[in-house]
């Protein structure tokens, strides 16, 4: 398979540097070439300094790793602790992603495109709709409407921040769950 296998990564996750686009690939020549033409006709080189800091990241000690499984294990911990307290139900607990993806509580009468967009005008914090996420032909369809993603590859600070900007949306839609009941 070495001849027709193409390996991809980037540092977005791992060094927590989502915005800079600094990925690569590794494959055979030919087909390395083929990515190199497609490349430079669609994006420009990353500016140098974020180049220079890819090398000092790539270069890190095995301690700077086992750090920073510690640093994510506390964030997921927190996102998903605050996720529950707001009525979240959290079926999976992310064991290799800075992703939690929550159903949103069941007596919310809300799809997952209307609390983003509220989560967003109303807080000023980003989250995704599970929509997305699933086969369209799947035969019941409803409960795609009900996840949201949240990511917890921020600061702590910036995770704090968002737990007490959720807290207007989330106690507006539980005034709304009595209104409907």
């Amino acid at each position: 398979m070495q001849e027709r296998t193409i390996i991809t990564s980037s540092l977005s996750k791992t060094y927590s540097v989502t915005g800079w686009r600094i990925g690569w690939a590794c494959a055979a020549a030919n087909i390395a070439a083929a990515i190199r033409n497609i490349h430079v006709k669609l994006t420009d080189s990353a500016p140098a300094p974020f180049q220079e800091a890819a090398l000092v990241a790539l270069t890190s000690t095995p301690d700077y790793y086992e750090s920073l499984k510690k640093d994510y294990a506390e964030r997921r911990d927190f996102i998903l602790q605050l996720l529950k307290n707001y009525g979240f139900h959290i079926s999976f607990k992310p064991q290799g992603s800075v992703f939690v993806f929550a159903e949103l509580p069941k007596s919310w009468q809300i799809s997952d495109i209307d609390f983003v967009t509220n989560l967003i005008n109303n807080a000023g914090v980003a989250a995704v709709p599970g929509r997305g996420f699933f086969h369209t032909d799947a035969d019941d369809q409803t409960y795609h409407h009900r996840y949201v993603r949240f990511a917890f590859c921020k600061s702590d600070e910036t995770l704090k921040a968002a737990a007490q900007k959720m807290m207007k949306p989330v106690k507006s839609n539980r005034k709304n769950e009595h209104v409907t009941k």
